[in-house]
């Protein structure tokens, strides 16, 4: 289960389901992740160190430019499943509300 909580610790940052959602076309070198973000160049790295590390993404040179790509695109199946669970508890919270007042 450790291994499993450092998975999900992946996707726990903001800014790296950005980097993610900016890889989900296809590989990006990090100055067009830094444009689709507008995040900066050094955060852009980190993240995308972080996630090369996790082995989420994979970085392939090719001459003097780096590009990164999402490894499995059932990744991003997992966001968007996170997110529908998220709305839904949201949506039970309002009716539990809206039943109070």
């Amino acid at each position: 289960m450790d291994h499993l909580a450092d998975y999900f610790k992946v996707f726990s940052e903001p800014n790296r389901l950005a980097v993610l959602e900016a890889l989900r076309a296809g590989p990006l070198n990090v100055t067009a992740v830094v444009e689709a973000t507008g995040l900066s160049q050094a955060l852009v790295s980190k993240h995308l160190k972080l996630l090369t590390i996790a082995g989420v993404v994979q970085r392939r040179p090719e001459g003097a430019l780096v590009y990164y790509a999402v490894i499995d695109a059932a990744v991003f199946q997992l966001m968007a499943e996170a997110q529908r669970l998220l709305l839904e508890s949201r949506r039970q919270q309002l009716n539990a509300l809206a039943a109070i007042l």
